[in-house]
């Protein structure tokens, strides 16, 4: 027995009635047509998207447009709800910043005011230096403006660093080199570490407003315990070693391989956090071009060298280039890098990563004489002296002699 289904009534709601509806604002001749009911009969929409019959004996007591966003929102495909809910789609996903604030909540509000705030507000001193340049604060001149006074900050920090962590080693008397002094470093070091910074600053993004490193969460803290950290190391036997195929291959203990590897899998967990920042602020593919192109102008060219030695200075600041993304976490471990970077320098100088293979060749492109020794008789220039003689790894013959 076959029943005959009454048909669907609508209502016709003229445009001037919903002119102030979200939905086509700018149309004039838009109609919408929402469910009727007489009778206290229930009414029926017809969803031609999902097939199904939906009630909507719960739109009595809603306005106009809240039965309009709710009759719209029962005839979301699910195509559209997986945009809304995909976060590269939605322009309400939280960003770093709001994320880092959220964990402020659960902190007192005095230790969270002083652990974000400046020490030195960079609007001050740019208005500063501005008024001792007799610049109008609304002229539009290049002077650098932020980023300059981002820049000075960071060389002032590190600099600052060299010169508190050089003394305060010596009276911890940790290991150090004891001919290595401040004016060494003035003298040989100090253009070479304005350089490095520069180039920090600029790969690492230390430029973007968010970043200000004269905070105690995370940059100074970090950056501290950055400064003293490779020194504590240096207490234990099995750390008193070198990165490099000679030391790894003769010297390392077993104790010291499991070591690197605990530090292998925190490297990943780092690594994996990066790459999933990078992809979902969609930067991911133009940072690993970035840091392949790196690896290969300061890690390629010297890695095969049987002399390279990666020393500690070099390795985080190396690192500490590619955590710069805008999670509190990637910018902690970029200051931890900073601090190592100081340490490094204080402790045992700017040393060459090539070692004696770069001392070597700087004499004897030089033809200093103490490298008479070397001196193999004849022209002139480095091809009247004697080759380099390499520590091999394969034998463990670091003593051979030209």
């Amino acid at each position: 027995m076959s029943s005959t289904r009454a048909p669907k009534r609508y209502a016709k709601i003229p445009a001037t009635a919903i002119s102030s509806s979200p939905i086509d604002e700018n149309s004039a001749d838009h109609d919408f047509e929402a469910p009727f009911c007489i009778d206290d009969e229930e009414c029926i929409i017809d969803d031609t998207d999902t097939k199904e019959n939906t009630s909507i004996s719960s739109f009595d007591g809603l306005s106009l447009d809240d039965k309009r966003g709710a009759y719209l929102s029962e005839r979301a495909s699910s195509k559209e709800l997986k945009y809304l809910q995909d976060e590269r789609f939605n322009d309400d996903v939280p960003s770093a910043e709001q994320l880092q604030s959220r964990h402020y909540q659960y902190i007192p509000p005095l230790i969270s005011r002083v652990c974000t705030t400046n020490l030195v507000n960079d609007e001050t001193i740019l208005r500063i230096y501005r008024r001792l340049c007799r610049v109008d604060q609304d002229s539009d001149v290049d002077d650098g403006g932020n980023t300059l006074v981002k820049l000075v900050k960071l060389w002032v920090i590190i600099i600052g660093g060299i010169l508190i962590t050089h003394p305060f080693a010596r009276w911890m008397k940790w290991e150090i080199d004891e001919n290595y002094t401040i004016a060494d470093f003035f003298l040989y070091d100090f253009t070479t570490v304005l350089l490095d910074i520069l180039f920090f600053f600029v790969v690492g993004r230390m430029y973007h407003s968010q970043v200000d490193i004269d905070k105690l969460f995370p940059w100074v803290m970090f950056i501290a315990l950055g400064c003293i950290y490779p020194s504590i190391a240096n207490d234990f036997a099995f750390l008193r070693h070198s990165l490099s195929m000679y030391d790894m291959m003769c010297n390392w203990p077993m104790i010291l391989f499991v070591y690197v590897v605990m530090l292998l899998v925190l490297a990943v967990a780092l690594v994996g956090g990066l790459l999933r920042s990078h992809y979902r602020r969609k930067v991911l593919i133009s940072r690993c071009i970035e840091s392949m192109g790196l690896a290969c102008i300061f890690i390629l060219p010297f890695a095969s060298n049987n002399n390279f030695h990666l020393h500690h200075w070099f390795g985080m600041w190396f690192l500490g280039m590619q955590a710069n993304a805008p999670e509190w976490w990637s910018r902690a471990f970029q200051a931890y890098c900073l601090g190592s970077y100081i340490n490094g320098l204080a402790v045992y100088g700017r040393d060459p990563i090539l070692g004696c293979n770069m001392a070597f060749y700087r004499s004897t492109n030089a033809n200093c004489d103490y490298m008479s020794c070397y001196d193999a008789g004849g022209g002139n220039g480095t091809h009247h002296y004697k080759s380099f003689v390499a520590p091999d790894w394969r034998t463990c013959n670091a003593t051979e002699v030209p």
